[in-house]
């Protein structure tokens, strides 16, 4: 099975780019909160389920709503799941929406696909927009009013993301609709989505993890990081240079598929068996 490996050089990148973009000019974030959550989603860009879980358990209390969920999508799938990522208000016995697939060509989910701006669903029982069906499938787990968005970068959507509330009485605000506005656009869209970007693009080039395709001198490289010495001490015990044994290094961890040595020492202890310590014992 293909090992997805992230290069460290480029989550850096991405992260040194979306910080100049969101965090270095301080009108890019309407909402002043939305600027803590960037730098807190920043730290976590190569993990994207991370990313949203942190996104949603946030926005749950920033929000004062008793449930957020939301996931990657596209509205050319056939249906949706719910709750790929979730948070529930802790003081109350809330159903999880996890796992429930909808029609992702509901008259109402094409509406909020269609939309550059979130779409409020005030009262789901009066929701015409929506079929019978799914507004039977919210009320079931207890949705009496919505807000949901389709998160964009580069005007394409590429997820969606609801709060809600559970209370009939509980109206949303202008303030609210607008924060929630400023953080789905300026916060979510481009972090989100570079996100699952270097995801995609590092499963592209994913690789099976064979030690048998390390080069002999990366694999002596290998075995003495896997050891815990340091890069100039492996330079020093090669007689290389400290960037000739960063290249190698680098080279390792892409062909094995692996981000930390002890991740690297983890794998020859299994995949290797007594070949490489007879080729290091050398």
């Amino acid at each position: 099975m293909a090992t997805t490996y992230l290069d460290p050089a480029e989550v850096l990148a991405a992260q040194k780019t979306l910080r100049t973009r969101l965090l270095d000019h301080r009108s890019a974030i309407s909402w002043p909160a939305g600027r803590e959550l960037a730098a807190r989603l920043l730290l976590h860009i190569d993990e994207p389920m991370a990313c949203w879980q942190l996104a949603v358990e946030w926005m749950c209390g920033a929000f004062d709503v008793e449930r957020v969920d939301g996931g990657y999508a596209t509205p050319a799938q056939r249906t949706y799941t719910l709750g790929s990522a979730e948070a529930r208000c802790a003081d109350l016995e809330i159903d999880s929406l996890r796992g429930i697939a909808i029609d992702n060509h509901d008259p109402g989910v094409a509406w909020i696909w269609s939309s550059s701006r979130p779409v409020v669903f005030a009262e789901i029982p009066q929701a015409k927009r929506m079929s019978r069906g799914l507004r039977q499938r919210l009320m079931a787990a207890g949705t009496a009013s919505k807000i949901a968005v389709a998160l964009r970068e580069s005007g394409k959507p590429f997820a969606l993301l609801c709060i809600d509330h559970m209370e009939k009485r509980r109206d949303w605000t202008a303030e609210q609709f607008a924060c929630f506005q400023s953080l789905s656009a300026e916060v979510l869209g481009p972090i989100l989505w570079t996100a699952e970007r270097l995801q995609a693009d590092a499963s592209a080039h994913a690789h099976t993890g064979d030690i048998e395709d390390l080069t002999p001198a990366e694999l002596r490289v290998a075995m003495l990081a896997a050891t815990g010495m340091s890069y100039k001490e492996i330079a020093r015990s090669l007689s290389r240079s400290f960037s000739t044994v960063d290249h190698q290094l680098r080279s390792i961890r892409r062909k094995l598929g692996v981000q930390s040595c002890a991740r690297l020492a983890r794998l020859l202890a299994i995949r290797s068996g007594t070949a490489w310590h007879r080729e290091y014992s050398r």
